[in-house]
């Protein structure tokens, strides 16, 4: 079995391409449905979605096989030819993938190093009431582990001091486009996360008034009543658009929310005062054509990327440290799992070399005296450890991402005359109590 990660996010696809690649969360889970149980093309599977990625991580027999067929379904959910959602994936294994998620949890591989939302997304990713079936021993210590590091990252270093989200990034490049926002009314779409963030933002920012728009309003009062703004719902929109400076955009939605040709027939705003819209959706809520209508300013999620790559070197300091936590924890959970893989066939191993040996003392005591038979078995049961020392150092060393690890750990059970072991190491203790049993040997 093989640990291993596919997907995309904002480093390999631009926002258009995203977008076209997203399948919402509880279509993801129905596909795995079959993978995980008819097919038995994967052994467990918990996705993480954001705005910014969709990664499926996966314990496989066969990752090849089953990186084929995952292309292959989004290719035909989405009809993006397989040839190019390849040009705009990556799929990462072993200890490549192991790290790969400590660094998304830590904030590493985001936009804004150290943003605050990630580390929430990925434990809800882990703790989704879906994954609870989806996800087996390996993946459920794996999530576990990547919680902690990001945590521990984000207590032993500063990376997540400051302005550390997109939100916060995004409502910077607003204040330098529009200034003090004082005089600004701002309409905020959608009272999720993202949008409930961005209004405390803008609230404590300063802005001059505030309205949450949702799709139920009494979420949009929720969240707009405490900052002293409006909730509304999401119909007449363009009345709402028509009195705001400022639209921010930040629905779940598969369709446009604002067209071009409706914000047109707004009119054009006061002069020297265009309208600004700010997409931080994904799928985008607004038609990019909107940024071709005079007097408007549209921003989405490339643009916020662009424009924080600045603001990288202010965390950089923190940087090797957090790296280095992450090392130390894929390494951790590294030797954790090579001892799953190796202590079923050290236990194996160690049972057939003892009962070997009880069954030749036992042959050869027949007729002796108890005595003599106890110490025959004494004598055998010491051989038989003995003669397992050097085997056992070398399973419980042996690496299963290695070719060689790999190889030792296919051949032992075969060389010391065990039974074929079931791949996903059912019936048997856990790992730490076998390693110790081993270790005894």
């Amino acid at each position: 079995m093989q640990l291993f990660v596919v997907g995309t996010s904002h480093s390999v696809a631009p926002t258009g391409v995203r977008e076209r690649m997203h399948v919402d969360l509880d279509e993801v889970y129905a596909a795995l449905g079959s993978l995980l149980t008819e097919r038995g093309v994967l052994i467990e599977a918990v996705p993480l979605a954001t705005c910014g990625r969709l990664e499926l991580y996966c314990v496989a027999r066969d990752p090849d096989r089953a990186l084929k067929l995952l292309v292959r379904l989004l290719a035909r959910r989405t009809g993006i030819p397989a040839g190019e959602i390849r040009s705009h994936i990556y799929a990462l294994r072993g200890g490549t993938a192991v790290r790969h998620l400590f660094r998304v949890a830590a904030g590493l591989d985001s936009v804004v190093h150290g943003e605050a939302q990630i580390l929430g997304q990925v434990r809800e990713a882990a703790h989704h009431p879906l994954a609870m079936t989806s996800k087996g021993p390996i993946l459920h210590r794996f999530f576990e582990v990547a919680l902690a590091t990001g945590k521990k990252v984000r207590t032993e270093t500063d990376i997540g001091r400051g302005a550390a989200s997109l939100a916060s990034a995004s409502l910077a490049m607003v204040e330098r486009e529009l200034g003090a926002l004082g005089q600004v009314s701002a309409l905020v779409l959608g009272a999720g996360e993202t949008g409930a963030l961005m209004a405390r933002l803008l609230r404590k920012a300063g802005v001059g008034r505030l309205v949450v728009a949702n799709r139920t309003v009494e979420r949009g009062r929720a969240v707009a009543g405490p900052l002293e703004g409006e909730g509304v719902g999401l119909d007449d929109l363009p009345a709402r658009i028509a009195s705001a400076d400022l639209v921010v955009g930040a629905v779940t939605s598969d369709h446009w929310l604002v067209t071009a040709d409706a914000v047109r027939e707004l009119g054009a705003p006061a002069p020297g005062r265009p309208r600004y819209f700010l997409d931080l959706a994904h799928p985008r809520n607004f038609d990019p054509d909107l940024a071709d209508v005079p007097g408007v300013r549209l921003f989405d999620l490339d643009h916020v990327f662009e424009r924080v790559e600045a603001a990288r070197s202010a965390r950089a300091a923190q940087i090797p440290r957090a790296e280095a936590i992450v090392r130390e924890q894929a390494d951790v959970f590294g030797r954790w799992l090579r001892s799953r893989e190796s202590v079923k066939v050290l236990r194996a191993v160690r049972e057939q070399v003892l009962q070997v040996a009880k069954d030749e003392a036992d042959r050869f005591a027949q007729g002796r005296s108890e005595e003599e038979r106890e110490q025959m078995q004494r004598l055998a049961r010491s051989l038989a450890r003995t003669l397992l020392h050097a085997p056992t150092l070398a399973l419980r060393e042996a690496d299963p991402d290695s070719p060689e690890g790999r190889f030792l750990l296919e051949r032992a059970p075969g060389l010391f005359g065990v039974e074929p072991l079931d791949e996903r190491g059912q019936g048997g203790e856990d790992a730490e109590g076998a390693r110790a049993e081993a270790e005894r040997s």
